[in-house]
């Protein structure tokens, strides 16, 4: 399918990387990367509330990046927040938090107008705000606008209710989800049964994520050479469990806990490799120096730090639920309830003890992580957005 008719593509998000917060939806930035090294022109605007921005001129800074292939604008221009929650969802459009949700598609507008931006598509990053706003611009513009449900579940849906939300997101010209699972949930819980619904999930730049030399990448990064390494990657919240890890790796021998990431819920253990942010460019490295991935994530849209481990070659540990089902299976992870400590300790005993599994289970992952290229994904939903209603999974294609 062809990709020719979007020159393009203006993405509005509220979550993107910027100089103050630089591991703030990579993931999307990743995306708009893509886009570019395909050739299509880029404009991300990722709007600031006012109450953040306030003495922090660095934090709603533009940003021009140059790339070969062209460059990637990202505006960030600011608007009044007045709050959001769920308890008002029965408002409907009387819901007092319908002002930030206005205020902030009227920043997406303004930016729009001041910088005459053109696009041939819109995408919007998460249903509320970025979905619904880029349905609204869609519809003034007179340019077919695309949600995508990168959430684990439609948590931002209980700010306005279902009700709101259908009436808002009705105009999409389809949506982009990034699991099976939240597809169906858009099918039967919210009822867009008529919109083309595409599923992506997320990708790594397999250019950088790929596996380095064990003994060298722990050498440059001073970590130990006789123990089995465990990485955990992600926020420290109870959500993304590397605390659970934690629990689960206490006084185990000859194992060590590499855990990259901040926040509330560090994990405490004994044995402790590293334990802090680590940069993405440096991830490649650290994921190549350990041993196994353990990340018994609880919710979930589409986790990029289980790819990029697949894609350095680590057999994977992490949860059973059906948002892991698109691109983990028992040829290269192991799959353990989320909560079961016990369990996620039996795992890593296992793959610890059984070199010629644990060896196998990391060819596979990184066999796998072949079919989820970032460029690819960019590639596959630039053709999904160009023609939504044609639109066919690889798997279909080649029927």
């Amino acid at each position: 399918m062809s990709i020719d008719s979007i020159k393009h593509l203006l993405v509005i998000t509220t979550n993107f990387p910027s100089p103050v917060t630089p591991s703030h939806g990579t993931f999307v930035k990743e995306f708009a990367q893509a886009v570019i090294r395909l050739g299509t022109s880029c404009t991300v605007v990722a709007p600031i509330p006012l109450h953040k921005a306030l003495g922090r001129s660095d934090l709603c800074k533009d940003e021009y990046i140059d790339y070969a292939n062209g460059q990637l604008r990202v505006l960030r221009p600011t608007y009044l927040s007045v709050g959001t929650h769920g308890r008002f969802s029965f408002m409907g459009r009387f819901n007092p938090g319908r002002s930030t949700f206005l205020l902030f598609e009227h920043a997406v507008r303004s930016a729009i107008k001041k910088h005459s931006i053109q696009p041939d598509a819109i995408y919007g990053h998460f249903l509320y705000f970025a979905g619904a706003a880029a349905v609204r611009v869609g519809s003034r513009l007179n340019v077919p606008a695309f949600p995508c449900v990168g959430e684990g579940e439609l948590w931002s849906i209980r700010w306005y209710g279902k009700r709101t939300a259908q009436r808002d997101l009705a105009g999409a010209a389809g949506f982009l989800t990034v699991n099976s699972d939240l597809a169906k949930t858009l099918r039967e819980d919210l009822h867009f049964r008529s919109q083309p619904i595409g599923i992506f999930p997320n990708g790594a730049d397999l250019k950088k994520f790929f596996p380095r030399d064990r003994q060298q990448s722990r050498i440059e990064l001073g970590l130990p050479q006789d123990k089995f390494l465990v990485a955990s990657v992600g926020n420290f919240l109870e959500q993304k469990g590397v605390n659970r890890v934690g629990q689960a790796i206490d006084g185990l021998p000859g194992v060590a806990g590499v855990f990259a990431g901040s926040g509330p819920v560090p994990p405490v253990c004994q044995n402790v490799a590293l334990c802090g942010r680590v940069s993405h460019e440096d991830m490649p490295k650290l994921l190549s120096a350990c041993d196994v991935f353990v990340l018994p994530t609880l919710i979930e849209g589409s986790c990029n730090a289980i790819i990029e481990a697949m894609a350095c070659g680590l057999p994977i540990i992490s949860s059973d639920s059906a948002f892991n089902d698109d691109f983990l299976d028992d040829s290269l992870s192991v799959r353990v309830h989320p909560l079961d400590i016990a369990a996620i300790r039996e795992a890593v005993v296992r793959l610890r003890d059984n070199s010629q599994w644990r060896k196998q289970l990391a060819v596979n992952s990184l066999k796998k992580a072949q079919h989820f290229d970032v460029n690819q994904r960019a590639r596959n939903m630039l053709a999904f957005m160009s023609n939504p209603s044609q639109w066919k999974t690889p798997a279909q294609a080649s029927c």
